[in-house]
């Protein structure tokens, strides 16, 4: 790839992982970049050495270009420590609380700032980087009010109305799972399944409609003591379940699913369990969509001073 194509680099950087996307002047992606380099992963907060190490051959001295970056890079464990954007928040909220610097090597680096909800009294949630593909979303099916989830390891449920990330709630479904599949006795020492169990998941998520959860949890326990699930199925079973309980409460019929393609595809199948319909949306597809939105208005707010 020559490098003098090259007229901006997107950065998704969380807390477990790191993409990168070289686009050209007219958005076009040119190149993508990915590397199991979480925030927790740069040693002594090097992260303009870490940086520059995962750009490497795409940088030119000569030809230094902007890095707009989104994600956990910019929270209170990242880079610099953003302030939230408060609900209801749109395009230009995001950009007005936008972190500018420059970076070693030239050129300019911005931080998208996340956003905050403050549900009731001092009881806040938070996103970094969802805020991103939510506005991307929204640019995509060219739609100003609907009903999102966001799988992952802290799953969100987002309402966008007009135009706004006006409320939401974070689950923390993806990594109860990873404890519970992999520290308890729930699911320690279980066989690897290198198929995915629908029959359990989906036992998994019906079960999950009735009951509190860590009384139903436990069920991953005695559904083998009992012969009622094998033991390679019982992390299907426990996901179901998981997902179950985060979905039995959703008032809407119609949802959004942005993320990776296999485990909306797991939410989507619950999503039908509950005579619900789901939408699946590309993460990346999404977070370049409304980097470009923002990056537009960045760009407008400049030119305007």
């Amino acid at each position: 790839m020559d490098t003098a194509n090259i007229n901006h680099v997107i950065v998704d950087w969380g807390t477990t992982n790191f993409r990168a996307f070289a686009m050209d002047a007219e958005h076009r992606l040119l190149a993508t970049k990915e590397a199991s380099l979480g925030l927790l992963s740069v040693s002594d907060g090097n992260f303009a050495q870490a940086l520059q190490k995962q750009l490497g051959d795409w940088l030119d001295p000569e030809n230094p270009f902007p890095v707009f970056m989104a994600g956990m890079v910019g929270s209170a464990k990242g880079w610099v420590n953003v302030p939230y954007a408060q609900t209801p928040a749109c395009a230009s909220d995001l950009v007005k609380n936008a972190y500018r610097f420059e970076l070693p090597w030239g050129g300019e680096a911005i931080i998208i700032p996340g956003v905050s909800h403050n549900s009731q009294n001092d009881q806040y949630d938070v996103m970094r980087g969802e805020e991103v593909q939510l506005l991307g979303l929204a640019e995509l099916i060219r739609k100003d009010d609907f009903q999102a989830v966001l799988p992952g390891t802290h799953s969100k449920q987002v309402a966008f109305e007009q135009g706004m990330i006006n409320h939401f709630s974070s689950y923390l479904t993806g990594e109860v799972f990873s404890v519970f599949s992999e520290h308890t006795m729930l699911g320690k020492g279980l066989p690897k399944s290198e198929t995915f169990d629908q029959v359990a998941f989906i036992k998994g998520v019906k079960e999950a409609q009735s009951g509190e959860l860590t009384n139903k949890m436990f069920l991953a326990w005695t559904h083998r003591l009992f012969n009622n699930l094998k033991e390679q199925q019982i992390k299907d079973y426990l996901s179901g379940l998981l997902i179950g309980f985060e979905l039995r409460n959703l008032s809407v019929q119609d949802v959004f699913l942005v993320g990776g393609q296999a485990l909306c595809q797991r939410y989507e199948l619950a999503l039908q369990q509950l005579s619900k319909n789901g939408q699946i949306f590309s993460g990346n597809d999404c977070f370049l969509a409304g980097m470009k939105k923002l990056i537009s208005e960045l760009q407008n707010e400049h030119y305007s001073k």
